[in-house]
């Protein structure tokens, strides 16, 4: 062990930088292009396309803008790049899962920024290059699981969120997953209406220790 070796709790942090790669890659039949290790980069703005009336626009942490027409008929929060970057954690897809394991149950939150380093992650961003597909991928190598979820556009279905988990590993394991969306607007909560006229209020309380 060195001075450099850090520890949250009883874990070791796995800070060990990753470097960055790019390639093509042919997924399902389709081409992509894939950032390896992309969390090892600034984060950064992305659109993805659509043939209909959506827009979305998404950071590479995982916080998005999203609706229809204009952005007064948002279904995710119409907000500048920089809020957008900030609240990662609390808009946009969220997934939690509890892994059994042979002598206890693990919490894994995948994509999570306070999760950050306790376990050897890769972290990987695939866009096809039509534009209107994007899918973040990260693989846990310690569970020897795989979540993946992607997002596009339906003219049927509108915004179109796919997730997939998947077991890398030789045996079976047992994981109870929460998988969903964060921050959606209610419906005629417009641009100005959410910046303007947002409520200012405290929330008590009480633990027990």
């Amino acid at each position: 062990m060195t001075n450099a070796t850090l520890y949250l709790g009883d874990n070791l942090l796995n800070s060990a930088p990753a470097s960055v790669e790019g390639d093509y890659i042919l997924r399902d039949g389709e081409s992509f292009y894939r950032i390896g290790n992309v969390d090892a980069m600034d984060d950064f703005f992305i659109s993805v396309v659509s043939d209909s009336n959506h827009w979305t626009f998404i950071s590479t942490r995982g916080g998005l803008s999203a609706g229809r027409t204009d952005c007064d008929s948002a279904l995710v929060a119409y907000y500048t790049e920089d809020k957008i970057r900030d609240n990662s954690d609390n808009t946009g897809s969220r997934t939690i899962a509890i892994v059994e394991l042979t002598d206890k149950r693990v919490l894994w939150e995948p994509f999570s920024r306070a999760h950050a380093g306790i376990y050897s992650v890769t972290r990987n961003l695939y866009k096809n290059v039509l534009g209107d597909k994007l899918i973040f991928e990260e693989i846990n190598h310690d569970l020897e699981l795989t979540y993946r979820y992607s997002w596009q556009m339906s003219r049927r279905f509108g915004f179109v969120k796919t997730s997939v988990l998947s077991n890398q590993g030789a045996h079976a394991t047992s994981v109870r997953l929460l998988d969903g969306l964060q921050n959606l607007m209610p419906y005629g909560v417009t641009p100005g209406i959410q910046n303007e006229l947002r409520s200012l209020g405290a929330r008590l309380g009480v633990l027990d220790i």
